[in-house]
């Protein structure tokens, strides 16, 4: 072993340690160094142990476990994280009661023999993990499914990875989520390159907070369905919680909804209280219609309850509007390349697929899994839903940057110029300067400003502003953004929220 490292390195490279590793199989018991055993991390939140010569393990309450290839030499322990792919030198001391690594000290709790050598196959990423692993991020889909199949935990979730986000990068682009502004095209006689700038700026920032914030997030692109199958069978061979769960995700988002819960048996099959277990329970036993997707062609009508999700119950009524328990706005529903939509003022739509037997699923990051049953004695008919006339943020205030240029702008009925004035008062918390901003937006058909008026009512409870509101749905008519919003708004219950903040103005949580 001397040839390998030398005894008079206390901190010896990672590739040393791999032919360490390789070497020690051939070892006599007596030359045997690791100190085998249960080490309790100082924080109590996990333990190490040290279970041969080459193989330890992490484990946690509240993670799955994480298998460690190892070797020693002097007091220096190098370790290679088979389940997330990290090298570490961690250090023993005080007769090797102890082990420092990373911002923790493990102690041992309980002094064990060290076990058999694991046989590994020459030439494979276990054999040299270090070999393989130090350029897993780099790695093609051949090589990662290679070690993937020889049961290498971080290369089966990388290869997931790498396969969404190929597939992602070949779906179509979404379009912007807002008009270009006239000054950015080339051939238009107002073109101006810096006000260009400044205004994508502008509403990129927005668009980017959202993101940042979790409020929105980009639609996850289908995976092709040879990529699929191999997912499927690599789980069933190798099912590793995380690695099965991500393949569940990335079925339940193409539609294979049983082949989804099957990946998620398998994700709860290492450990009873993973939560795959919790996503899984109410999905096992259900035939095999419920978990069959068919295109939806009308909205729902009912009361429509699920186990877990975003949200518990669905009450769909008349003209698509949906109440939610505890919600002090409702939803509205549409229907749109065959599935349910439900749009939030704040975030991405919750997205439901019907299926054979009637009953909806969650198809959206926030209510995946999801399966909701419709309960008996609901609506039998609901009336059709309404479609109503709104615009997209116009980018129209040149003079945004300058002192009091919001305000000119939207004085001159550049609406961004409200938008950035109502904003900017928000952030402020003054509320009560905001509704002329909104109003004028809201008026002119931008759902934010009559969002904001709601908003607006929320924080200050002044009963003008539904009154506001309705008149501008009154003047605009009945497909106005405004009715919209007046009527997916629950002002009884937000008036007892405003008084209940009034009686108790102590910060809430």
């Amino acid at each position: 072993m001397t040839s390998v490292v030398s005894a008079r390195r206390r901190v010896i490279g990672w590739r040393a340690l791999a032919v360490l590793v390789l070497a020690a199989a051939s070892l006599p018991a007596a030359a045997q160094s690791m100190a085998c055993g249960t080490y309790k991390q100082d924080d109590g939140n996990a333990t190490l142990i040290l279970e041969s010569e080459s193989h330890g393990f992490l484990t946690s309450a509240h993670s799955p476990t994480e298998e460690l290839r190892i070797a020693r030499s002097e007091d220096v322990l190098g370790m290679v994280n088979l389940a997330t792919g990290r090298m570490e030198n961690w250090t023993f001391g005080d007769g090797d009661r102890t082990l420092t690594g990373g911002y923790h000290d493990f102690v041992r709790e309980k002094a064990a023999a060290c076990k058999p050598f694991y046989p590994v196959e020459e030439g494979s990423c276990r054999a040299d993990p270090v070999g393989c692993l130090e350029h897993y991020l780099e790695a093609e889909p051949v090589q990662l499914r290679q070690w993937c199949s020889e049961d290498v935990p971080v290369a089966c979730k990388r290869l997931v990875e790498l396969y969404e986000r190929q597939a992602n990068e070949a779906a179509p682009k979404e379009p912007p989520p807002f008009p270009l502004p006239a000054q950015c095209d080339e051939t238009a006689k107002g073109h101006d390159p810096a006000v260009c700038m400044r205004l994508l700026e502008t509403m990129a920032g927005e668009v980017m907070g959202k993101a940042i914030m979790g409020l929105s997030h980009a639609p996850q692109a289908v995976l092709p369905p040879e990529q699929l199958v191999e997912l499927a069978g690599l789980c069933q061979q190798h099912p590793r919680e995380e690695f099965c769960q991500r393949v569940a995700e990335a079925q339940w988002n193409a539609g294979r909804l049983l082949e989804a819960r099957d990946a998620l048996q398998h994700a709860c099959s290492t450990r009873a209280d993973a939560y795959a277990c919790t996503l899984v329970a109410p999905l096992v036993g259900l035939p095999p219609a419920a978990l069959s997707p068919v295109p939806t062609t009308a909205l729902p009508c009912g009361l429509y309850v699920a186990e877990h999700g975003l949200f518990s119950d669905l009450q769909f009524g008349d003209a698509g509007v949906v109440q939610v328990s505890d919600y002090a706005a409702r939803l509205r529903a549409r229907v749109e390349d065959g599935r349910v939509h439900l749009r939030r003022d704040i975030g991405d739509d919750i997205v439901l697929q019907t299926v054979r037997d009637g009953s909806l699923v969650g198809m959206d990051g926030s209510t995946r899994f999801a399966h909701y049953t419709r309960q008996s004695g609901a609506a039998g008919g609901c009336s059709a839903p309404l479609s109503f006339t709104e615009i997209p943020q116009p980018l129209d205030c040149p003079t945004l940057d300058r002192e009091g240029g919001p305000e000119a702008c939207c004085k001159a009925g550049q609406l961004l110029g409200c938008k950035l004035a109502a904003s900017a008062r928000a952030r402020d918390e003054d509320w009560k300067s905001t509704p002329p901003y909104y109003a004028a937006l809201c008026t002119a058909g931008v759902r934010d400003g009559c969002v904001g008026l709601a908003e607006v009512y929320e924080h200050t409870g002044d009963e003008a502003l539904p009154t506001l509101l309705a008149a501008i749905c009154a003047k605009g008519g009945a497909t106005h953004i405004a009715c919209d919003v007046d009527a997916t708004r629950d002002w009884p219950a937000l008036r007892a929220m405003v008084r209940a903040i009034a009686e108790d103005p102590a910060p809430r949580e």
